[in-house]
């Protein structure tokens, strides 16, 4: 019970703060971090304990975060505001600093992930910054490596990595991304995000040529047991993953039992495309990782 009312008065006082009037009349940013690091410590621990919050009291105190959040976001000043406090957030910007997003995720009981944010961009050409609220529909979207998506129809992850090129007057940005699929696997994602003509973001395009194939998004699925590296790699000029298989050949298709095998593949842009290289080398082509070996969970 003592729980249940801290609860609801910290929603009464998050709401009261979140009143529109008070946020306009207060250009301090630190006041609005503070409200917001309290809902997202409170959102993952309760009674000083991690991850005990049930189902419904995480989505009410989540509802709060992001009508705050967004308020907050829609100040212009906001691009610039670190929001250093936040820790349970992940935060990137593009390194022309057009581009940041704001991700976070929450676990529910049943397993799953359900994924947050905000993208942020810096509109140069209309001298505006819009701030566009992500929201994730991961669970409707059939063949995603096929899907062209917008913020309202979002392929959720947590975003833990950016890379911007141009071609032409044209900016691309790529995307990585990570996903807690289920208790046995988890998920990288890379994607192309792109702004259209009025600003809005775009999530998708079909420039990854992954044997044969033309893809709008690239996912790897591997064991929850195994950790797999997935980024730019500015050495080799080229998008570097590790290369996953199972331990038996028996087990393909099975991804749970999925892991990095020792060796890299790579994805280089050749005439607008990102072109998949097979064992890509990065640095020393004799240097090996060991071979994960993933059990049956």
């Amino acid at each position: 019970m003592q729980t249940n009312k801290f609860l609801i008065i910290l929603l009464f006082f998050s709401l009261l703060c979140f009143n529109k009037n008070l946020l306009a009349q207060n250009s301090s940013f630190n006041e609005n971090e503070k409200i917001l690091k309290i809902l997202f410590d409170s959102l993952f621990t309760r009674d000083d304990t991690r991850f005990l919050r049930n189902d419904i009291e995480k989505k009410s105190i989540n509802d709060t975060v992001q009508k705050i959040f967004f308020e907050t976001l829609l100040q212009k000043e906001s691009f610039n505001y670190t929001f250093d406090s936040l820790k349970h957030i992940g935060k990137i910007y593009s390194k022309d600093k057009l581009v940041r997003i704001i991700t976070w995720n929450i676990k529910f009981s049943d397993g799953s992930f359900k994924y947050y944010g905000f993208v942020q961009y810096n509109n140069e050409r209309k001298n505006k910054i819009s701030t566009y609220i992500l929201t994730d529909k991961s669970d409707s979207i059939q063949n995603p490596e096929s899907a062209v998506l917008s913020n309202y129809k979002w392929f959720g992850a947590l975003y833990y990595s950016i890379y911007d090129y141009s071609v032409g007057n044209k900016n691309f940005y790529i995307l990585f991304g990570w996903d807690g699929n289920n208790y046995y696997t988890n998920k990288k994602i890379i994607e192309l995000l792109t702004f259209n003509n009025s600003g809005k973001p775009i999530f998708g395009k079909a420039v990854f040529r992954m044997e044969g194939k033309i893809q709008k998004r690239v996912i790897f699925e591997h064991s929850i047991k195994a950790s797999m590296t997935c980024k730019y790699n500015e050495t080799a000029e080229a998008i570097v993953f590790d290369h996953l298989s199972p331990p038996k050949s028996s087990q393909k298709g099975q991804f749970q039992f999925y892991g990095p095998d020792g060796s890299f593949d790579g994805l280089q842009l050749i005439k607008g495309k990102w072109v998949l290289i097979p064992e890509i080398f990065v640095t020393n082509p004799k240097t090996k990782k060991r071979k994960t070996v993933i059990k049956t969970p």
